[in-house]
């Protein structure tokens, strides 16, 4: 499931990067369609937040620890009290 979070975030990073660098292309063409194009780059990550927001509420594992982050966590306080 980590590696599927990261390649979304590596496409959404790519994603939004590719609408700032044609805004700014756009811009200086003085193309018509760079409005369209500038309130994509607003709101295409706003929409990703709100989405990757909404999946942490949802999700399962939000707030559990996992059986090896407790017995790392047990190790280490077995290790301070040596």
């Amino acid at each position: 499931m980590e590696k599927l979070r990261r390649v979304v975030a590596m496409i959404s990073v790519i994603f939004i990067v590719a609408l700032i660098v044609t805004a700014f292309i756009l811009g200086i063409l003085g193309s018509r369609y760079f409005v369209a194009v500038t309130v994509l780059a607003i709101v295409v990550p706003v929409v990703l937040w709100v989405f990757m927001w909404f999946t942490h509420l949802i999700s399962d594992d939000s707030g559990r620890e996992t059986e090896k982050e407790q017995d790392t966590k047990t190790e280490e306080e077995t290790d301070l009290k040596k």
